[in-house]
């Protein structure tokens, strides 16, 4: 059985529904510093199955958190019991309704009529989720047995994605030393990798020039506005989290965070909340759509 709360008032529930959209939009704020905005990506490649108001919240509430799951769930999936006194993390919850709405229609023969008509409208509720610290029982395979992962099997992997990409993939064999270790060509709407990158570059790489691609086909309507530092931040983000997922999965070597570039991130700050959250938005869903192809190659999804 579920663990039970309290009935509330409307009034308690309204409260502590605003107290939580409170801590999503303090939340979203608090990710523009370069410390922060780092633990953002790592939370969210942890919990990518998750929507992006979700994992702030999560970020906010858990910043230690490692796997994440209802009462109910941690008791029948997982066979694993909440600790006595833990206190829930807060999440959203869609609970669409169903209503019936009039609505006026008109016969071949001109006249008119009214109908009934099914509507629905998604709300939303709050609901409580645990970390895996706050548990006992038995051991998740997921945490404890990960896909065997060394540069023979990246090779593997790269290889794949050369051949299974929806634009070409190329060598740039004029990159020198200094040059950018890649980049997207959107008149010919191809790839380019610097030749000499190592195994773990090339991924990355690949990851941050294929964001570049979804930004101006797929995500085009939402980036047209940006300008080009943010959609290099877009595309550094994606391969960070890119990288993350896969490490998550596998024992796949990490890059150093140093390796990557997020100079640009304290500029952030003064933008408004719904551009903030848009943002984080679109570097959520590029992320996954390459992460579901990346994993595909070798069933990590």
């Amino acid at each position: 059985m579920g663990k039970q709360y309290s009935q509330k008032t409307l009034e308690e529930r309204k409260q502590q529904m605003a107290e939580i959209l409170q801590n999503l939009e303090d939340g979203v704020k608090e990710v523009f510093t370069s410390e922060n905005y780092i633990r953002y990506l790592e939370t969210f490649s942890k919990f990518h199955n998750y929507s992006f108001n979700n994992t702030i919240l999560i970020l906010a509430q858990c910043p230690q958190a490692s796997f994440v799951a209802s009462y109910k769930d941690w008791t029948e999936k997982f066979n694993r019991i909440v600790k006595k006194g833990s206190k829930g993390i807060q999440i959203l919850v869609p609970a669409p309704k169903k209503f019936w709405e009039e609505e006026e229609c008109t016969r071949p023969d001109g006249s008119k009529y009214t109908r009934k008509v099914e509507r629905r409208k998604l709300y939303f509720k709050i609901g409580h989720v645990f970390d895996y610290s706050q548990t006992t029982g038995d051991e998740l395979p997921s945490l404890t047995q990960k896909l065997e992962f060394e540069t023979p099997e990246l090779n593997r992997l790269i290889n794949s994605l050369f051949a299974t990409s929806e634009v070409p993939i190329h060598y740039d064999y004029d990159l020198k030393e200094n040059d950018a270790n890649g980049y997207y060509n959107l008149v010919k709407k191809e790839i380019f990798l610097k030749a000499d990158l190592k195994a773990l570059h090339k991924l990355k790489t690949i990851a941050h020039e294929y964001s570049h691609y979804y930004q101006e086909t797929l995500y085009k309507e939402h980036t047209k506005e940006l300008d080009r530092d943010t959609k290099e931040v877009i595309a550094e983000s994606c391969a960070y989290c890119v990288i993350e997922m896969l490490a998550n999965e596998t024992n796949m070597e990490k890059l150093s965070s140093d390796e990557y570039s997020f100079g640009y991130i304290a500029s952030w700050g003064s933008k408004d909340l719904k551009e903030l959250k848009s943002t984080l938005d679109i570097i959520s869903k590029i992320s996954n759509l390459i992460f579901y192809w990346v994993s595909k190659q070798f069933d990590v999804s």
